[in-house]
């Protein structure tokens, strides 16, 4: 057998219909086989008793030939009876006339004595070895007539055990092979109903491999068995959130291309502008708007690599660990300090006496307060104050940005989380997307957010709570906000 049939049979053996029938034919196979032991045993008893009666009565008849002559006991054997005691074609039969004393009267010398006296004309069976073989013994102690002294003698006769197994083996064989042919109708039975069992599995096993790759819609379920219907219903559920997830990916592409077909179209445009221009003024103001147009596109295409990889379907997973929210912060803010000294906005940072981790990852987690203090810091009026702060409420940990710029209408709060929507007239360059991401990574992290009004009702106050670690150690940290 080559390694293909090798590995093709190990696939089959490990195949469901084979595990059934093993199963199911397994202890069918185990109950035969002590039933088989179990009537061999009564079998082998039946035989035993019937040939411990025909012992008995050569037993019997031997001691009805014993008379005394001369006051000595004597078997009076005619040789036809001999002959016939003697002639078994298949057993060896003995027997031995025994004296009170014990002493040999006739038959073979040797033959085993009964384990126990008995009672004179009851027979005793019991089991030994003579001339080296197991042998089936009948004794009875009996009195003769014509003895004045009425002394009981021993009469054994004994057989080898070849006709009792042979007559065990016989009804054993009659027994098994009804049992056998029952096994075989069994097995076809368990395999037909094994194979009916695993129909609905053939077909869906049909149904899906005649299916486009392209088509996700749901398996039907009504004809199926309970259990192969928990299965369908489960893969129709997974094929539902693939479709979902495919259907929000063609979206992402979809709204991708549309925003990107703009700016790169003016690229284009200023690009083509600029190599017409023969003035230096001209080409040097038209290189400032194509590198303003760049950088606007720049952080177009980053802020769609952020929503992709911030998408519960992306191809990276989180890393789940404990984070200390409030030193995350805290770095994460200083690095925004630059950009808010070319605003001259204050950016301050806040943080709580108590220690605050969270189970997150670090890196989605601070890609999200960077979307949060671009908006802020983007959409504020020059002069504004944006402040990040952590905090510990019970079982909950919040992160928090507030600022006092324009601030977002109440008709907006729920829409501004939308891809590529803007608040009308805000004055700022931006592509939308800010929030969204910042609501697909607070999701993955089963954080809640909220938007409201900033400090006295003026800007914007975005709270992100998460749910507190359960390994936070009563240890606390104070960090100092950086200023700006």
């Amino acid at each position: 057998m080559n390694l293909h049939a090798l590995a093709g049979a190990t696939a089959r053996k490990k195949g469901l219909r084979y595990q059934l029938m093993m199963s199911l034919l397994a202890p069918i196979v185990l109950l035969m086989l002590v039933s088989s032991i179990v009537a061999y045993y009564y079998a082998f008893n039946f035989a035993t008793l019937a040939y411990d009666y025909s012992l008995y009565d050569s037993a019997l008849d031997i001691s009805r030939q014993i008379d005394v002559a001369n006051g000595q006991l004597q078997v009076n054997l005619p040789p036809a009876a001999l002959d016939m005691l003697e002639s078994d074609k298949n057993d060896r039969v003995y027997y031995l006339v025994s004296d009170s004393r014990g002493q040999h009267v006739a038959g073979h010398q040797g033959l085993p004595p009964p384990p126990e006296r008995g009672t004179l004309g009851k027979p005793i069976y019991y089991d030994g070895h003579y001339l080296g073989s197991p042998v089936r013994i009948a004794a009875m102690y009996t009195t003769v007539k014509g003895d004045p002294k009425m002394e009981p003698i021993l009469v054994e006769v004994g057989e080898t055990l070849n006709k009792r197994r042979g007559l065990a083996t016989e009804i054993l064989v009659t027994m098994l092979l009804p049992e056998l042919l029952l096994l075989l109708l069994v097995g076809l039975l368990v395999w037909y109903g094994i194979e009916r069992g695993l129909r609905p599995l053939a077909v869906l096993e049909q149904e899906i491999s005649r299916r486009s790759h392209r088509d996700l819609s749901a398996l039907p379920e009504q004809n199926a068995p309970d259990e192969v219907r928990s299965l369908i219903h489960a893969m129709n559920e997974l094929l539902a959130r693939l479709s979902g997830a495919l259907e929000a990916r063609q979206r992402f592409i979809a709204d991708a291309a549309h925003q990107l077909r703009t700016p790169l179209a003016g690229l284009k445009t200023q690009t083509e502008l600029a190599l017409r221009q023969k003035e230096f003024t001209e080409v040097r103001l038209t290189l400032q708007q194509l590198n303003t147009a760049t950088g606007q596109t720049t952080h177009l295409v980053n802020q769609l690599l952020s929503l992709a990889r911030a998408e519960p379907d992306a191809a990276r997973p989180l890393a789940l660990q404990s984070v200390d929210l409030t030193q995350l912060a805290r770095e994460t803010t200083m690095e925004w300090v630059p950009r808010a000294l070319e605003r001259s906005i204050d950016l301050g940072f806040d943080a709580a006496e108590q220690a605050a981790e969270i189970e997150g990852d670090s890196v989605f987690i601070k890609e999200m307060l960077r979307n949060l203090l671009d908006n802020s810091i983007r959409y504020t009026q020059l002069g504004g104050i944006v402040t990040t702060r952590v905090s510990v409420e019970g079982d909950k940990v919040l992160l928090s940005v507030v600022d006092n710029g324009p601030g977002i209408p109440i008709a907006e709060r729920e829409r501004v989380f939308e891809r590529f929507h803007r608040v009308l007239g805000s004055g700022a360059d931006g592509c939308g997307l800010g929030l969204a991401i910042v609501r697909e990574i607070a999701q993955s992290h089963n954080a809640e957010i909220s938007l409201g009004p900033g400090t006295n009702g003026t800007g914007t106050l975005v709270v992100i709570t998460f749910p507190k670690c359960a390994t936070v150690s009563s240890t606390s940290s104070a960090h100092s906000p950086p200023q700006a």
